[in-house]
Parts: structure tokens; C-alpha cells; sequence
């Protein structure tokens, strides 16, 4: 008997653990999907390596996700108990709330042993290598996404063109401009080149033949030298150096000790000390809560246990980082900053129980308004207590009383779902972001700044799993209930019935556009801005970087240092007239350039030189000289945008110019094809909903939520592969923005003639 007893109770609570322990995950990966998609399959990574760095990432998120799926876990459990009377049940039949404690303790001191181990001693390491893996990979993949008639400038000292390939791989007519001696100037014509990565990915080169090496020293530029070879080999410096030393964070436990003893007044040291204790603890004490609350409950179920976790989970971080700040600043010690929310959780569990132990409980229907979020009911009226605006709009509009009646539904579900995936992914910006904030000593109130900005891409992002979710449970709670089979009787047929949910992932569609168009791409550019000032790195705010290399007409090449936008005049300037058979015709230097008319520049204090055959034939230093250029000012001054912070109208733009300026814009078009396809995502969301919702037939809300979140994470998944595709070329960038929106849409067809409409 108690066995048994043991057994339902861990049943109850093992399924809303694991959905929440689901959603919680799958939020924090939804970014880190996305990014490493674009950043690393993109860059030529194989799949393998970005589930390698996933399953890296993995162990530091459950260390934070599973204190709060234990929480839900157990309050939503335990709520279902108490508002279907089974708690009232226990008691009659002698079974006290000491009893009912042993298997919800049982099972939290099973997430707290396992949070612990991972927070202890797998987290640290993977976190480490994870960031080793990461940068290596990040700087072994340089040049891979490469294309001919582009000069190359994200390697480290270098600068990178050729013509063309040859059917092996090869480059055909290839320069390169070598900054690696400061006190050199360095330009390398060769006729073939090819870049060469070692499998340990640490080493990389570049390797010509058949050329010439052009050299003068930069203080004396009237002696020349040349040097040719029949093969050159040029090794790629990281950008960075790896970082070998562990942050206190990548510490596993027996070194953080010994770390610790050796400094025992290091502030960053005890504060993970702590933290390796007082979070897995957290375990115990929020499921300690969630049973006090869980029987308190008088109705709201499962759902609204999730709803009330979502709320505690806030306040307990909140309150750690809080705790955090005051260490660093010495306000309290490491201990109490740290143990202090757990014990305030602790205080409240108690407090609760004994409210519990009483037999009171507590209406949180009535606190959220939450009736009819349970579609157990056909009553309306407390809902339309709690939304009157909504509901007034609704029955102005001119529908059914059918499509009301489902889109009330439909948008209470969406309201909560939206609102705690927004929630969520606040507190997720915190942790992220949090030892940033300490290691940098930067102000709590830059993570504010941060997640007030970032809000329009969470929106755009959230919005269709939260249609999604709305649907399926819209729909499926309609089947629990046996409203859909009456519809069907009254002669309606499903696809009539799915109408209103059409309309409404149609609204969200172009709600994201209009968001994505005119509101996106300045939020962008200031939680850019900001991220910037938490990570204490150089700021390059709506640029990627100073287009100073650029291929004129009539073969001739421009690079400088810099432009100052304000004085109108070029650093460093020189122009590299080149033959037909790539050799070097005339160079012309000098230190600076300024504009006297729209094609003309006088150039101050350089020298020019003429070639033959290669050997520098005719040498004149100047003073002043006056060079005109067919490109206008325009050509020299526009500057490589983020593709992130402009709209499809700034990227059609930008991509002409490209064009003009014989540089790459596939990976703007693929941006700019993306921008029309994604918004789209909430109205293929809904129509995979539809079937799905049908399908599962009775199942319940949090069977529904687990759908939802599975089928997001294959969108997600599928939605970044196909746009590093397009980036690469793979697949046109047409194809690669609208398939995964294609495919969803035939897959959610099929399902419909599984379904008897």
C-alpha cells in the first residue's frame, strides 16, 4: 500500500517535471540553435561539431533549469490533486500531509543530488571546453566560406583576393597583403593558392605558387625588394589567444577547494563555492514549496501550477542576483548572499504548510482569474470578468458565436503561454548574462537596459510557439470535452471550426513583419550596444567593419586605413593598378587623401611607382598630387552593415550596392529572403497545430504543452539549417528562407487526411 501510494505520487509529479524541465531547456537552447547555426554550419562546421558544442551547453543549463522544473514539478502535481479532491480523499482515509511529504521529498533530494553532480563536476567542464572548443573552432573556420573576386579581411594580419577556382579547389590568380611586420610593407602575387587546415584544427596556412613577394620598408620606401619562389607558405595567426586558465565558474569542486585555500579571501571563489551548494539545495526547499502550495489549492490544476511556478521561479533569481550584487559590492558576506534566498524559500514553505496542515486552502482561480483557462467548464462569464476590453473587441467582431467563442479560448491560452515564455526568457538574460555583470563590474541595471531592448526579438521568436500551444490545447481540451464531436453533429465541419485559429496566426504574421520592419532593427542595434558594455568588448554598433578594401573598375584595387567622415580625408591611402595577367602595373601610396571634387583626390606626402614585367621600372616620391578615380564618393564611404540592423528596405539597398561594388551579397540575400519568410512562422505553426491537435484527441494540457515544445525544437532546428544553407550557397536563398515554411505546410496536410473532418 504504501509503495503504491509512493508511486502515484512520483507519477504525478515525474510528467509536469519532466515538460517544464522540456521547456525550460528548449528555451535556453532556442538561441544558442540559432547562433551557432549561422555562425558555425555556416562557416563549414560539420553538424557533428555543433552537437558536440550543444551537448557542452547542455550540463551548466540543467544545473540552473532543474530546480525549476522540480518546483513545477511538484506544484503542479500537487495542485492536480487537491482541485480534483484527491487530496480531501487522503485525508479521509487517514493519510496526513507528513505522509504525502516523504515521496515529494524523496524526489527532490533526487533532483538535488543530480543538480549537484552536474553543478560540481560535470558543468565546470563541459562550460570550459565548451569555450575552448568554440573560439578553436571560430578561428580554424576563417576563410572556409571564401569565394572568388572578394577581397578576404577577417584574417588575423592578412588580406585576402583571388580570381578564381580551378575544378580541384585551387585558387587562380591570388594577392595578398601581409601587415604581420609593422615596419613592412608586404604584397604577394602568385598564380595559385590554397588554404590548408590540420585535423587538430590549431594550425592553418596559406599556401602559394609560382609568384612574386613586393617589400620596401615603410620608412624608406625608395628601396625596393623582390623576391620570388615557386611556393610560399604563410601560417594564420589566431585572432585570439585561447584562454588557458579556468574562470572560477569552470572550476570543478576539488580545484575550486584548493583554489580557495590558497585564497581565502577571493570574493569570486566563495561566491561559487556557495553557489555549488546553495542552488542544487534549492531542490529541496522549492519542492518543500511546491507541496505546501499544491495542496493548499482549491482549483486551477496542473496549468495553474505552472503559472504560480513561473512566478516564484522569477522572484527566487531575482533574488540570487540581487544576493550577487551585494557580494561584489560587500554589502553581505558570500554565505548569506548566496543561502539567503533559499532560505527565504524555505521560510515561506514553512509558513505554508502550516497554513496547509490547518485544511485551509487557497482559491487561485480567483487570484488569476483562471477558470476558464481549464476548459473543464462552458461558462464564459468569469472570463469575461477578468478580460472585458478583449471580450467586447471579440463580439464586435463580425463572426459566429462559434468563432468567438473558440478565439476567447484560443487567446486566454495564448495571453498565459506568451507571458511565461516571456518571463522565462527575462530570467534566462539574467543568468546568461550574470557573471558577465560580476566579472566586469558593470551595473545591474545594464541587464534591465538589455532585456527591455531585446524584447522585440524575443516577441518575434515566442510568438509562434505560443500560437502553437494556444491550438493545441484550444482544440485538444475541445476534444477532452466532447465539443468537437458536437460541432461535427451540428453539421460544422473541423476545417470550419480551425477557421478562426487561421485568422488569428495570419494577424500574428504580420504583426511580427510589422515589428520586424519598423521597430527590430533599431532595438538591435542598442541591445547590441549594451551587450557590448556588459562584455566590456570594442562597440561596432550598426557596423561590421570599414569596407577599406574595395575593387574598382579597370582592374584597380583601393585600400587605406581609415576615413575621417568629418575632415572629409583618407589615412594611408593607395591605389594598386594591376595588369591583365594579374601582374602589378603602378602602386601609388600616400599618407594622406582628400576629396577636391566628387572624382578627384589630392594626395599629400607619397610616392608613385611604375612596373614592368614585375621589376619596379620608375620611382617618384611627391609632396602633393591630384588622382582621379571613376568611382564617387559614395563608392569609398559606405560602410558594411549588421544585416541585423536593417529592414528588407536598407537590405534591397545595401545589396545593390554590393552588387555595383563587385562584392559577395549572398549572405544578405539570404538575410533579406529570411525577413520575408519568418514572420510567416506563426500561421505554419498553426497550420501543424491543427491536425496535431486533433490527433492527440484527450491526452490533456501538458501532453499538449510537450507537442508543442517538440515540434518548436524540429522547426528551430530545421530553421537554422536551411538559412546556413542559404548563407553558404548551398540552396538559393529564396529556397533556403521559405522551405522549412513549405515543408511544414505539406507535412501538416498529410496529417489532415489522417483526420475525419
Amino acid at each position: 500500500m504504501n509503495k503504491d501510494f509512493d508511486r502515484y505520487i512520483l507519477k504525478e509529479i515525474a510528467s509536469p517535471f519532466a515538460i517544464g524541465l522540456l521547456v525550460y531547456t528548449f528555451t535556453l537552447l532556442t538561441n544558442q540553435v540559432l547562433i551557432l547555426s549561422k555562425t558555425l554550419i555556416a562557416k563549414g562546421v560539420t553538424t557533428g561539431t555543433v552537437f558536440k558544442i550543444l551537448f557542452y551547453l547542455l550540463p551548466d543549463m540543467l544545473s540552473f533549469t532543474i530546480p525549476m522544473a522540480t518546483l513545477m514539478g511538484v506544484l503542479a502535481g500537487m495542485s492536480r490533486l487537491s482541485s480534483d479532491s484527491e487530496i480531501v480523499a487522503f485525508r479521509t482515509m487517514g493519510i496526513n500531509n507528513r505522509r504525502i511529504l516523504k515521496p515529494v521529498m524523496l524526489f527532490s533530494l533526487s533532483t538535488w543530488l543530480v543538480s549537484s553532480w552536474l553543478l560540481m563536476f560535470l558543468a565546470p567542464e563541459t562550460n570550459y571546453r565548451f569555450s575552448k572548443l568554440y573560439t578553436e573552432v571560430v578561428l580554424s573556420q576563417t576563410i572556409s566560406g571564401i569565394k572568388p573576386g572578394i577581397i578576404y579581411q577577417d584574417i588575423p594580419f592578412l588580406n585576402l583576393y583571388f580570381r578564381d577556382l580551378d575544378r580541384h579547389g585551387e585558387w587562380r590568380d591570388v594577392f595578398l597583403y601581409s601587415q604581420k611586420n609593422p615596419e613592412e610593407d608586404t604584397l604577394i602575387f602568385a598564380k595559385r593558392g590554397k588554404f590548408i587546415k590540420k585535423q587538430s584544427q590549431k594550425e592553418n596556412y596559406i599556401v602559394l605558387f609560382d609568384g612574386v613577394v613586393h617589400s620596401f620598408k615603410k620608412q624608406d620606401p625608395g628601396k625596393y625588394a623582390l623576391t620570388f619562389f615557386t611556393q610560399k607558405t604563410e601560417k594564420i595567426n589566431n585572432m585570439v589567444t585561447i584562454r588557458q586558465s579556468r574562470r572560477s565558474t569552470q572550476l570543478v569542486f576539488s580545484e575550486l577547494w584548493r583554489k580557495l585555500r590558497e585564497n581565502p579571501g577571493d570574493v569570486l571563489l566563495n561566491l561559487e563555492f556557495h553557489k555549488k551548494f546553495a542552488l542544487p539545495f534549492a531542490c529541496l526547499a522549492l519542492g518543500f514549496l511546491g507541496l505546501s502550495l499544491g495542496i493548499s489549492t482549491k482549483k486551477g490544476g496542473k496549468t495553474s501550477g505552472f503559472v504560480i511556478s513561473l512566478g516564484i521561479i522569477f522572484i527566487y533569481y531575482v533574488m540570487m542576483t540581487a544576493g550577487r550584487n551585494m557580494i561584489l559590492k560587500k554589502i553581505v558576506s558570500p554565505f548569506w548572499g548566496s543561502w539567503a534566498p533559499t532560505i527565504f524559500l524555505v521560510l515561506i514553505g514553512v509558513l505554508l504548510y502550516r497554513f496547509a496542515a490547518r485544511e485551509k486552502e487557497i482559491n487561485w482561480e480567483k487570484i488569476f482569474a483562471f477558470r476558464n483557462l481549464r476548459m473543464g467548464r462552458s461558462g464564459v462569464s468569469h472570463f469575461k470578468k477578468a478580460n472585458l476590453k478583449l471580450a467586447a473587441f471579440i463580439n464586435r467582431l463580425p463572426l459566429r458565436i462559434l468563432d468567438r467563442y473558440v478565439l476567447r479560448r484560443m487567446l486566454a491560452i495564448f495571453t498565459l503561454t506568451f507571458s511565461s515564455l516571456l518571463l522565462v526568457f527575462y530570467i534566462i538574460n539574467v543568468l546568461e548574462l550574470i557573471d558577465n555583470i560580476i566579472e566586469n563590474k558593470v551595473p545591474f541595471s545594464f541587464i534591465l537596459k538589455y532585456n527591455l531592448y531585446v524584447t522585440p526579438e524575443i516577441i518575434t521568436i515566442i510568438l509562434p510557439i505560443s500560437i502553437l500551444t494556444a491550438v493545441l490545447l484550444t482544440f485538444s481540451l475541445m476534444s477532452k470535452n466532447n465539443e468537437v464531436i458536437a460541432v461535427q453533429v451540428s453539421g460544422i465541419s473541423l476545417l470550419r471550426l480551425a477557421l478562426p485559429a487561421v485568422f488569428l496566426g495570419l494577424f500574428f504574421s504580420l504583426a511580427a513583419y510589422v515589428i520586424q520592419e519598423n521597430i527590430l532593427p533599431e532595438a538591435n542595434k542598442k541591445s547590441s550596444q549594451v551587450l557590448d558594455v556588459i562584455h566590456k568588448r570594442k562597440s561596432f554598433t550598426d557596423f561590421e567593419f570599414a569596407r577599406n578594401w574595395l575593387l574598382g573598375k579597370d582592374h584597380r584595387v583601393y585600400f587605406f586605413n581609415f576615413y575621417d567622415k568629418t575632415k572629409k580625408r583618407f589615412s594611408n591611402f593607395n591605389v594598386l593598378d594591376l595588369n591583365r595577367d594579374f601582374s602589378l602595373r603602378r602602386r601609388v601610396s600616400a599618407r594622406s587623401a582628400s576629396w577636391q571634387g566628387e572624382n578627384e583626390l589630392l594626395l599629400v606626402n607619397g610616392f608613385e611607382r611604375e612596373f614592368l614585367e614585375n621589376f619596379p621600372k620608375y620611382y617618384a616620391p611627391f609632396a602633393e598630387k591630384k588622382l582621379l578615380v571613376r568611382e564617387n564618393r559614395g563608392f569609398f564611404t559606405q560602410r558594411k552593415k549588421f544585416s541585423t540592423a536593417m529592414n528588407s528596405r536598407e537590405l534591397k539597398k545595401y545589396i545593390e550596392f554590393l552588387k555595383k561594388s563587385r562584392s559577395d551579397p549572398q549572405r544578405f540575400q539570404a538575410q533579406l529572403y529570411y525577413n520575408y519568410a519568418f514572420p510567416f512562422s506563426s500561421l505554419v505553426m498553426v497550420f501543424i497545430a491543427i491536425p496535431f491537435s486533433f490527433l492527440m484527441g484527450n491526452r490533456g494540457a501538458l501532453f499538449g504543452i510537450g507537442i508543442a515544445v517538440g515540434i518548436s525544437m524540429i522547426y528551430w532546428g530545421t530553421l537554422g539549417i536551411f538559412s546556413s544553407m542559404g548563407t553558404m550557397a548551398v540552396l538559393t536563398p529564396l529556397f533556403s528562407a521559405f522551405a522549412p515554411l513549405i515543408l511544414f505546410s505539406l507535412i501538416s496536410f498529410i496529417l489532415f487526411l489522417f483526420i475525419r473532418t
